[in-house]
């Protein structure tokens, strides 16, 4: 969907709110359109437990995305809780983006496809003079199979080296998945020392959630066959209050 027809999607969004006054719900309705514009998922809903405040504190919120663009990865479904969420002051919200400030608490739980981060893996460069290709990543419970080329800069000569890799997958500062305990497979008898240490640091994090808005304290991986479920301690979890809802599907059949 273009920015346009999106610009136009969001204003015929199915939207059901519960709100005590217009300016709560407008503040509602303005804080879930910039998370819509900023994420552009399939399906959103938020809750809040009361309007935003004028300051822009927002005391209780749930939100849950389906395939909502974080960083340029898709995310096949993300839930999140925040408590005594505070958000940058709502006169900017529509100029600026609605940035947090500070937060109490947030619960989160992502889950991740293979085939969507491939994709990514796809679209991004690893470098510059020495740069991975094709790197693609194979999921199995618990463990990670990646498997790339590296073109690297050796003495007079350019090579472009298979390398395999068998790991698996661990949260760092919260909001970053690095590959982990791995073993690295190289197709040349020899190649120079520290080249293997120079491909793994431009790969590394394979997927980094801090562009979200929210940030996030992530704690734990699990892996199947083909996703990856990143979560904090605790779970999110939904609440009775003020929803907000948005339905891609639903809004381009109106158009």
């Amino acid at each position: 969907m273009t920015k346009s027809f999106k610009a136009i999607a969001l204003a015929t969004a199915l939207i059901t709110v519960s709100a005590s006054s217009a300016l709560a719900e407008d503040l509602g309705d303005r804080l879930f359109r910039m998370f819509l514009d900023e994420l552009d998922p399939q399906r959103a809903q938020m809750i809040l437990s009361e309007p935003p405040e004028e300051s822009g504190l927002v005391k209780h919120v749930y939100m849950d995305m389906e395939g909502a663009n974080i960083g340029g990865v898709r995310i096949d479904r993300i839930t999140i809780e925040g408590m005594d969420v505070a958000f940058t002051s709502p006169e900017t919200w529509g100029t600026e983006s609605a940035d947090v400030t500070s937060i109490l608490a947030t619960n989160a739980v992502a889950v991740i496809k293979e085939e969507d981060i491939n994709s990514h893996l796809k679209s991004k460069e690893f470098g510059d003079d020495e740069k991975w290709n094709n790197l693609a990543l194979d999921f199995s419970p618990g463990k990670v199979y990646a498997k790339g080329y590296y073109l690297a800069d050796l003495v007079l000569l350019r090579l472009n080296i298979l390398i395999e890799i068998d790991g698996t997958f661990k949260v760092k500062e919260g909001k970053q998945v690095w590959l982990d305990d791995y073993t690295l497979k190289v197709n040349r008898a020899k190649v120079p020392e520290g080249l293997t240490d120079r491909a793994m640091a431009k790969i590394q994090p394979i997927l980094d959630l801090g562009k979200f808005m929210f940030p996030l304290k992530l704690s734990g991986i699990e892996l199947d066959e083909d996703r990856a479920v990143v979560k904090s301690v605790s779970e999110p979890r939904s609440f009775e209050g003020m929803v907000y809802e948005y339905d891609a599907e639903t809004v381009s059949g109106d158009l």
